[in-house]
């Protein structure tokens, strides 16, 4: 999958149907190495083939397409692949406490280099707008004045929030790294004055108080398990009474299935 997104193979594909050949000329790849990533996919679901010719699943008309609504790609193609599953080489040494002094062991190292910071915070961001529509959605903000998104990024959940609710803003508070490439993105969608950050790091930096809501999307699985409540503490002490606590993460039920 990795692979024909970076072929922009499901782009390809997008409201059409066509052979390998086709697909390998466009990309620029011998035929038989196109062949098998399509019987591949194929066996996976996100695309069907009728004769020789591949269409795509509906499940990848509308994630796996650049530019769809719900456009997921570069956010699999560059974090996930290029970013997470290296870090899978380092699993044992995190499970064993037994990792090298040059292994990364925590997002704040990690978003000191800021080529990394870049290319995680691009793929974040594209992988962030279509779940922050959803959560505009799902929740009513009308009465939230000020929303302070803990960890949130660039803003991708901040800007499609604002673009829902007139009377929101927000405060993001991260890495430095992230924040400058933020500033870009809500400049880039006209909220500015809607949308500030603060620099610095969750677990160590101040926060801003009398909030009306916080915001914590995947925060909790990327810090140590005891820092957890703590964060949940802090976010209770910055709200006014009533306000939003949304935590948005991986989560199973609470028998562990």
């Amino acid at each position: 999958m990795f692979v024909a997104l970076h072929l922009d193979v499901f782009t390809k594909l997008s409201g059409d149907s066509k052979n390998a050949k086709a697909i390998a000329q466009e990309a620029g790849v011998p035929e038989n190495r196109v062949l098998t990533i399509m019987t591949v996919l194929t066996t996976m679901g996100l695309v069907t083939r009728e004769g020789d010719a591949y269409t795509n699943s509906p499940g990848a008309e509308a994630f796996l397409v650049q530019g769809a609504r719900y456009d997921f790609s570069d956010y699999l193609r560059l974090q996930i692949d290029r970013q997470m599953y290296p870090f899978m080489q380092q699993l044992e040494g995190v499970v064993t406490d037994n990792l090298s002094p040059d292994d990364v062991d925590s997002y704040a190292k990690w978003m000191e280099n800021e080529e990394e910071a870049r290319l995680y915070s691009e793929s974040q961001h594209a992988g962030s707008l279509g779940p922050g529509r959803t959560l505009a959605r799902m929740v009513d903000f009308s009465g939230v004045d000020h929303l302070l998104d803990v960890a949130g990024g660039t803003g991708g959940f901040a800007i499609r929030l604002c673009q829902a609710n007139p009377n929101l803003r927000v405060t993001i508070l991260d890495f430095p790294n992230v924040v400058a490439l933020g500033r870009e993105k809500v400049a880039e969608a006209g909220l500015s004055d809607r949308i500030e950050f603060i620099g610095g790091n969750a677990l160590e930096s101040e926060w801003p108080s009398d909030v009306g809501a916080v915001l914590m999307s995947y925060l909790f699985s990327g810090v140590p398990g005891d820092a957890i409540p703590e964060l949940a503490r802090h976010a209770y002490d910055v709200t006014r009474p009533g306000g939003l606590y949304l935590v948005h993460d991986f989560m199973v039920e609470d028998d562990r299935s």
